[in-house]
């Protein structure tokens, strides 16, 4: 049999959710694809599990390493024997139908890389949500073939879902492009992902979203913020291999913008606490990085190098505006009571999250409001959804939680126009706010 894609499941002690991922591969409706699971160590009963799937299914194979998510992924790419490579880390899954739409586009326009939308998911069962994310902003780029060093299309990138797709594996082996092999699970797909992209020369995003990522759980690198050494010693690696390669001149300015865009996203994953303590190493990383030349003179700088440059104070109040923001949203969600009438403008995803997150408060919702005439009069489970006008009438005096990410601003006024007071009003724009 001819192997299209190789799919890759790293895995340590995650007997919760391996069966969901590994079965989530098996099922896929292109069968021409082997599955390495590489197991780093686990002494949870993750490797019975697996063990159980490959004596079900021959094209599960598995592979042992040290405890590391960068050694681990490594052992895959050397063991794959498929065309393409994809990885299905081990608390996510996919749709049935990724591969084999995934593989007949890659192969038909001879791509390096593919890259997709995804989807974010918490909960379980009935109560799972799923919530779209597009990786790129606006959408000049999808479905087109370029090259990612063409035209500053880096800086647009980013990391974000290297998962979502697949990659050429003679691409791969040709190219050197591995991960570091640095202990446990710390961002070490920042390299991957960057050197992937800027040594690709056929690379295509898909606006279509296969690809489901676990966002609940505690476990996961994002969710442990005590390791800013390790993703600033993964920027220090990446930096490192672009010198060995003769790259980093050519390709610093996108290093630096990546490296501040993830230094300062990992502020804002901390806890309130610990973020006075990191601010120091955030700056000093920032001013010496530019010192050094490393960013391009003829580009303005982001705001968050000019707010370094000044002070630490300046950075801090920079950063912690949005956090501000999102606490209060938090803040005032988790100060509303079960006896208020409580309407969620939004039927859609972050009207669903919102719920959710009152339900763990034991607050039920009075109404949905939303202004697709097509859901007025419907019930969402045993909630009435209703038209902004009839709403506004009938619960003159309810809070009113506005559950929209692009349109948030809008629905305000909206709100403002039909009598609602802005005191009576909790605004949610940002599903960062509801993470829980």
């Amino acid at each position: 049999m001819q192997i299209k894609v190789s799919v890759l499941v790293y895995v340590r002690n995650d007997s919760k959710h391996i069966k969901e991922c590994m079965e989530s591969v098996i099922n896929q409706t292109l069968k021409e694809i082997e599955i390495l699971a590489i197991d780093g160590g686990s002494t949870d009963g993750t490797l019975e599990i697996l063990e159980e799937m490959a004596q079900r299914d021959a094209r599960v194979k598995i592979f042992h390493a040290i405890p590391s998510v960068g050694a681990q992924f490594n052992l895959g790419v050397k063991e794959a024997r498929g065309e393409y490579i994809g990885v299905c880390e081990s608390d996510d899954y996919i749709l049935p139908e990724m591969y084999e739409i995934q593989y007949k586009c890659a192969k038909e326009n001879q791509l390096d890389i593919l890259k997709a939308d995804f989807n974010r998911f918490c909960g379980c069962g009935e109560d799972r949500i799923i919530l779209p994310f597009n990786v790129l902003d606006g959408g000049s780029l999808y479905e087109k073939i370029f090259c990612p060093r063409d035209a500053d299309y880096m800086i647009k990138m980013g990391i974000i879902s290297f998962w979502s797709g697949l990659y050429r594996r003679e691409f791969l082996l040709d190219k050197e492009i591995f991960m570091n092999e640095t202990g446990g699970a710390a961002y070490q797909d920042v390299s991957f992902a960057f050197l992937s992209l800027y040594k690709a020369d056929r690379v295509m995003f898909m606006r279509k979203s296969f690809y489901c990522y676990r966002w609940d759980n505690p476990n996961s690198s994002v969710n442990l913020p005590k390791k800013a050494e390790a993703l600033v010693d993964e920027y220090r690696h990446l930096r490192e291999r672009l010198k060995k390669d003769g790259l980093f001149e050519l390709c610093k300015k996108y290093y630096f913008l990546w490296k501040i865009d993830g230094l300062a996203w990992y502020y804002s994953v901390l806890p309130p606490e610990w973020r006075k303590d990191y601010l120091p190493l955030l700056r000093s990383e920032i001013c010496n990085d530019f010192e050094v030349g490393m960013f391009p003179e003829d580009k303005p700088l982001p705001p968050v190098v000019c707010k370094a440059q000044q002070s630490e104070e300046a950075l801090e109040e920079y950063l912690c505006d949005k956090q501000k923001q999102i606490e209060q949203i938090r803040k005032r969600l988790e100060q509303l009571q079960k006896d208020e009438q409580i309407v969620i403008f939004g039927n859609g995803n972050m009207g669903k999250l919102v719920r959710k997150f009152l339900q763990r408060k034991d607050i039920g919702i009075t109404a949905y409001m939303d202004n697709n005439k097509q859901l007025w009069g419907q019930m969402d489970g045993n909630i009435p959804i209703v038209a902004p006008e009839d709403g506004a009438r009938q619960y003159a005096n309810a809070v009113y939680i506005v559950a929209n990410v692009n349109y948030y601003k809008e629905i305000v006024q909206q709100l403002l126009s039909l009598g609602i007071s802005e005191k009576n009003m909790i605004t949610c724009f940002d599903y960062e706010s509801l993470l829980f």
